[in-house]
């Protein structure tokens, strides 16, 4: 079976993106309930030295975005812009101001849904066969589509989901598998 490019990529970032979406909803629900500044949620590091929460959702959205970009050919390869920046910010001199609210949150990763669909199959799948380049600060990264899709975007993606689910559940919220996984892909015979 082939599955092309487009195939193996927008979907899985659309359906991890809700499913982010849905988690975070779940938290800030457990944030009010519980009498708690979101901000005790959205700084938690799993270790001193990783990105907090709200950065970890921050890396997804870009990433989702820039990478979706980088396979329709939208962006320059010499394009570094933040907001589609794919999984390689390093430091925290490379974001913005944090984002303090779930609502910033959540508006991020509607903005980025809402960017995705404008990208289609065809858009993708008529791109020229060409490498993908991820720059930062003179770092070339040269990655062949595939590549790019399922050994480097796919990985990061759900690294940095996982990062936030295990924040969030450490903390006392209510999440399962299924919050993670989402819908199931599957189908039950009778």
């Amino acid at each position: 079976m082939d599955i092309s490019i487009y195939q193996a990529s927008v979907p899985a970032l659309v359906h991890m993106l809700r499913n982010l979406s849905h988690i975070l909803q779940k938290a800030a629900a457990f944030s009010e309930r519980e009498g708690m500044g979101p901000e005790l949620l959205l700084e938690r590091r799993l270790y001193p030295d990783m990105f907090p929460l709200s950065r970890q959702v921050e890396i997804v959205v870009a990433a989702a975005k820039g990478s979706a970009a980088r396979l329709a050919g939208r962006l320059a390869q010499e394009d570094e812009s933040p907001e589609f920046a794919v999984f390689n910010r390093g430091d925290e001199q490379a974001f913005g101001e944090r984002l303090t609210s779930f609502a910033e949150l959540q508006t991020l990763i509607q903005g980025a849904l809402g960017y995705l669909d404008t990208i289609s199959q065809t858009e993708i799948d008529a791109a020229p066969d060409r490498p993908i380049t991820v720059a930062r600060r003179g770092d070339v990264r040269i990655f062949e589509p595939q590549d790019f899709v399922l050994r480097y975007v796919l990985p990061n993606l759900y690294f940095h989901i996982s990062v936030v689910y295990a924040l969030l559940r450490s903390a006392g919220v209510a999440l399962g598998k299924q919050d993670f996984e989402g819908a199931p892909a599957y189908r039950r015979s009778r």
